[in-house]
């Protein structure tokens, strides 16, 4: 068991530190992402293969969304 109390400081600082070594990659992987994304559905349907995996096109689209949501914060 951990001596450690929801009011102890160094706790605390301890799950702040670990919060924003975790929060600035994934926002940044979240916004680069949102904007490459894009550019390669775009390739995908120029080159005709959204027709023949619609699944890889509605995987990105749910990743665009997601890079969307996870990254509307970043170098905020």
């Amino acid at each position: 068991m951990s001596s450690a109390t929801p009011l102890d400081p160094i706790a605390s600082t301890d799950r702040q530190t670990l919060q924003s070594a975790v929060e600035y990659p994934v926002r940044l992987l979240g916004f680069w992402s949102a904007i490459v994304i894009p550019f390669v559905l775009l390739s995908l349907l120029a080159a005709g293969v959204a027709q023949q995996s619609p699944a890889v096109v509605a995987g990105l689209v749910a990743a665009n969304v997601a890079g969307l949501v996870l990254g509307k914060e970043y170098k905020r």
